[in-house]
């Protein structure tokens, strides 16, 4: 079973304490968007040494691929279910 809190005790240099109670899941949930980001970084890192392709090259042609999808619009439609991406 998962923690569900993590408690901190703090004790600063005049002997006061302060514990504080932080729950996992509301902290894992607003953080798991960086988690899923630096996972992305990393796989991606370790596929440019697999390669041996320069990581700032890798970059820059991904950078210049996004920005090239400028104005592309796509439209999906099957039965009743439609979807539109438009990138502005």
């Amino acid at each position: 079973m998962m923690p569900q809190v993590v408690s901190v005790r703090v004790r600063n240099g005049r002997g006061r304490r302060v514990r504080l109670w932080i729950p996992i899941l509301p902290v894992l949930l607003v953080l798991s968007p960086v988690l899923l980001l630096a996972l992305a970084v990393a796989v991606a890192a370790v596929a440019c040494l697999v390669w041996r392709i320069n990581p700032v090259r890798a970059l820059d042609a991904g950078w210049g691929l996004l920005c090239a999808l400028r104005g592309t619009r796509i439209e999906i439609e099957h039965s009743r279910t439609a979807v539109l991406v438009d990138i502005r």
